[in-house]
């Protein structure tokens, strides 16, 4: 099975804080431990942008105390520990494959982003101080996140659709491929000039062309072991990792 991980997937193996889920921190922890130990047949590959977006988030819990989003910054002992082992779990493909980005996934875009931009999909549901479910803002995806399925589409070509997955914990850019690979009407698909994309692309859009995909937050139990085969996935020894795991 090749994984392609998104960046927050990645970042929360080595700063688990960086994730509010204890579901994804623990899964992740699980998934890259087994490979880890050799227990798992995975690879993963992450795009090159992601890498930056990791480390992006690793100075962010360093450096950023004014930052809402960070309750309290982590020391520079620890900071540059995370920073060593993940530079060496990306050298040479050691854990994790860095994936260029291509002509190819740019132009793969057009058989993602206009469904993100068409559909009204909100990343969350919110309830009011009453109790009543209150409709989010919706906002489309970013282009990293076109380009995150792009890379999907591609591999999913090489290797199957089903032996890729894509690993997130952003609701939004998992909502955007089951609705991918939902059935869209005729005259949507005309709409959103998805019937001409082949043209660009080299692909015609259709279902199969998708990746399988796990949102690793609240995904159940049944889907990870239809992903992985079973779950949770055995580990054997691990070496010592260079991780801060004080949430």
């Amino acid at each position: 099975m090749y994984v392609l991980l998104d960046a927050n997937v990645t970042a929360g193996y080595y700063l688990p804080r960086s994730l509010r889920s204890k579901h994804a921190r623990e899964r992740i922890e699980t998934i890259f431990n087994s490979v880890r130990s050799n227990k798992s047949e995975l690879f993963f590959y992450l795009p090159n942008f992601c890498v930056a977006e990791v480390f992006s988030v690793f100075m962010k819990h360093s450096f950023g105390s004014w930052n809402k989003h960070v309750k309290k910054t982590i020391d520079t002992r620890n900071y540059n520990k995370i920073v060593k082992q993940f530079q060496d779990d990306i050298h040479n493909g050691k854990l994790i494959y860095h994936y260029e980005l291509s002509r190819y996934h740019v132009l793969g875009i057009n058989l993602v982003a206009p469904i993100d931009h068409y559909f009204q999909l909100s990343r969350s549901k919110k309830k009011s101080k009453t109790g009543n479910l209150v409709k989010p803002n919706v906002s489309p995806m970013g282009t990293f996140d076109h380009l995150i399925i792009s890379m999907g589409i591609l591999l999913a070509h090489i290797h199957g659709k089903d032996n890729v997955v894509i690993l997130s914990t952003d609701d939004r850019l998992t909502n955007i491929l089951s609705k991918c690979k939902s059935e869209i009407p005729r005259e949507t698909i005309s709409k959103l000039k998805l019937n001409k994309a082949k043209s660009i692309t080299g692909r015609s859009f259709s279902t199969n062309i998708f990746p399988k995909h796990l949102n690793i937050k609240n995904c159940t139990k049944s889907e990870l072991i239809s992903v992985f085969g079973e779950w949770p996935l055995p580990i054997g020894k691990v070496p010592s990792v260079g991780r801060y795991t004080v949430i």
